[in-house]
C-alpha cells in the first residue's frame, strides 16, 4: 500500500534482553496486575505485583501469574508459591497503584512489604495467605500446575496456572455478579515505567450473525466519542 509505514521484521533471538523485555511489554499491553500476597511454611508472608497475569478459564475459573528469577534464582513469590501451593490475587485499583509498585522494589528477605505499602492484611477463607484489606477484590488460588521456562542452567520466569477458589468483592462493585468497571477502577501495565487505567471504555457486542456478509455489513451498536465509527468509516474508504 502507497505511504503505508514499513513493518520491520526482529528476530529476538539476536536482541539484546533489555530490547526484547521492550518490545513484549510495549507490545502486550495493556497487562492487569496481580498484586500477590503469599507466605513461606513458617508464615513469612510476602507482597509484590505481576503483570504478566490473566484469567484463562471459567469453568473452573483459573489465572496464572508469570514470576521470574533474578540472577537465575526464584523469587520470593515464586518460592513461596511452590512451598505452600497457595496464594492471593489482589486487584489493583488507581488508588492502589503507587502502593502496588511500592512492593516492585527488590528488598531484602527480612523487610515487609505490606509495611512499606501500608496496607492491611485480611484472612482468606480457603487458603493460608492474607489478602489485601484495601483491595476492591482479590481472589484466593491454589496451584494448578507450573510451568518453568528458560534452561535450567538459567531459568527466567515461570507460569504459575491456578484454580480460583474463592473470590472477594466489595460491595459496591457488584451488579449481581457483574462487574461495574468504573467502581473497580482497575489499572493495569504498558510498556517500561508506563501504567494505565480503564477509564476510557466503550460496548462492542460480538457478531450476532455466523453469516460473513452480514457481519461486514452490520454497523457497530455502540461507539465512543465515534472511535468505532471512524474506524469503520476509513475501512470502506480504503
Amino acid at each position: 500500500m502507497d505511504g503505508a509505514a514499513r513493518s520491520l521484521l526482529i528476530d529476538p533471538t539476536m536482541l539484546e534482553r533489555r530490547d526484547v523485555v521492550d518490545l513484549v511489554n510495549g507490545l502486550v499491553a495493556p497487562r492487569p496486575i496481580a498484586w500477590v500476597s503469599s507466605e513461606d511454611r513458617s508464615g513469612v508472608r510476602n507482597l509484590a505485583p505481576f503483570s504478566f497475569f490473566n484469567a484463562f478459564s471459567t469453568q473452573p475459573p483459573t489465572v496464572a501469574i508469570g514470576p521470574g528469577s533474578r540472577q537465575g534464582v526464584n523469587k520470593d513469590s515464586l518460592r513461596n508459591i511452590r512451598e505452600t501451593g497457595e496464594f492471593v490475587v489482589n486487584i489493583v485499583s488507581y488508588e492502589l497503584a503507587v502502593r502496588a509498585n511500592q512492593t516492585s522494589a527488590e528488598f531484602p528477605p527480612d523487610v515487609d512489604e505490606w509495611d512499606v505499602a501500608g496496607v492491611t492484611s485480611a484472612p482468606s477463607d480457603d487458603v493460608g495467605p492474607a489478602r489485601v484489606a484495601e483491595a476492591p477484590a482479590s481472589l484466593e488460588c491454589r496451584v494448578h500446575s507450573i510451568v518453568d521456562l528458560g534452561s535450567d542452567d538459567t531459568p527466567t520466569n515461570s507460569i504459575v496456572i491456578a484454580t480460583v477458589t474463592r473470590f472477594h468483592v466489595r460491595d459496591d462493585i457488584l451488579d449481581g455478579y457483574r462487574i461495574r468497571p468504573e467502581m473497580l477502577d482497575a489499572v493495569a501495565r504498558m510498556g517500561r515505567n508506563l501504567w494505565c487505567t480503564t477509564r476510557d471504555r466503550f460496548d462492542l457486542a460480538r457478531p450476532s450473525s455466523a453469516e460473513p456478509r452480514e457481519v461486514r455489513e452490520s454497523p457497530p451498536r455502540s461507539s465512543v466519542d465515534g472511535a468505532i465509527d471512524r474506524s469503520v468509516s476509513q475501512r470502506q474508504q480504503a
